[in-house]
């Protein structure tokens, strides 16, 4: 990549702060260089080392939000939340948002912009959990992985980094050698391979991550069978066989997103026969509350261990999979807990799950 304007690069400013998402920097920060911009990392104070959460990359900043002022830069990215604190960097950012700067926001970095009171009747998207704080800040939440609205582009996570850095170059006339979407478009494109050009997640680390959610529906879909054997209560037992219809359909659409975008088939086998067979011995001696519990215990794991890999890869379609795997389990869970809940009485306990956490 080159920038258009050799002589006369444009320049991009970074907000940080500590324990920030890794890919959520390192991407545009890798990018932005590529594409022959001028990047600086702004921080609250100099005598800090910045470090990503997940341990993958730390930096050093160039200058902070206090000496700094918007005119000195074409573009501002803000991949953090918590610098808000900062009311030095909430004013830069306000500064910019009146002189039209392209403003690129992902992750909590909307938080931000809320605190500058400049979102009224934006189009913007974000993280679920803040839907309702950017609501209330008076700006319009479309959704979806990237929002471009005039200058401001935003964006939800980890998996839309490609595409916001993308958007965000374009806006700059930065060339970009590599061909992509002119529409923001994600749902064709291999993001995934721009992203790990910039530093995003690896295609090992995606194949990974793959064949853990494989291997953890397949377990769960044949426990899931054995629990629908042994209820004896008809609603139940049909809550149990339409979950396992549910986690059928999960295997097959991550067993093709293997396939089809890796050419690979699944390499870690399912959970061994030890696992099954104590299984099944538990469930000879269970009632159907202990089943309940492992149920509902099984689906909780599952849905956090969903959410973690939503936050830990950088391609959009694989992530889309995890999305709807994880509202289904949501669904799940909540009727499991209202049964539960409805059958237990006063003698409630807390859910016993079979799988253990395989995600952190």
């Amino acid at each position: 990549m080159v920038s258009t304007n050799q002589t006369n690069p444009k320049r991009v400013a970074i907000l940080i702060e500590n324990q920030f998402e890794d890919f959520l920097l390192q991407v545009p920060y890798q990018a932005l260089q590529k594409a022959g911009a001028k990047v600086c990392i702004i921080g609250s104070r100099m005598n800090e080392e910045y470090h990503g959460k997940r341990g993958k990359v730390s930096y050093k900043p160039d200058d902070t939000a206090t000496e700094v002022r918007a005119e000195d830069f074409d573009g501002f990215l803000i991949p953090v939340g918590h610098i808000r604190a900062n009311p030095f960097a909430v004013n830069l950012i306000k500064e910019a948002m009146a002189q039209e700067k392209a403003i690129a926001v992902i992750g909590y970095g909307i938080q931000v912009l809320i605190d500058t009171d400049e979102l009224q009747r934006k189009r913007v998207t974000g993280l679920d959990s803040l839907c309702k704080d950017i609501q209330n800040a008076g700006a319009n939440y479309i959704g979806g992985p990237v929002v471009v609205d005039g200058n401001l582009i935003t964006a939800r996570r980890p998996s839309d980094v490609a595409i916001l850095t993308n958007s965000l170059m374009r806006y700059l006339k930065l060339e970009i050698k590599e061909k992509t979407p002119t529409d923001h478009s994600h749902s064709t494109f291999d993001w995934w391979k721009l992203a790990e050009d910039w530093g995003g997640s690896s295609r090992r680390e995606i194949v990974n991550a793959l064949n853990t959610a494989i291997v953890g529906e397949r377990y769960t879909l044949e426990a899931f069978k054995q629990y629908s054997y042994r209820a004896r209560n008809e609603d139940l037992r049909y809550i149990l066989k339409e979950i396992s219809i549910t986690k059928q359909h999960h295997v097959k659409l991550l067993e093709t997103r293997l396939n089809n975008a890796f050419n690979e088939q699944v390499t870690w086998q399912a959970i061994g026969s030890e696992a099954y067979a104590a299984l099944h011995s538990w469930l000879q001696s269970s009632d159907e509350l202990s089943i309940l519990r492992r149920a509902l215990g099984d689906i909780q794991t599952g849905v956090i261990d969903t959410y973690h890999l939503c936050q830990q890869l950088t391609d959009p379609l694989t992530v889309a999979i995890f999305d709807e795997i994880k509202r289904d389990l949501c669904q799940y869970e909540q009727k499991l807990a209202e049964f539960y809940r409805s059958r237990s009485g006063d003698q409630i306990q807390p859910p016993m799950p079979t799988t253990m956490a395989a995600v952190n």
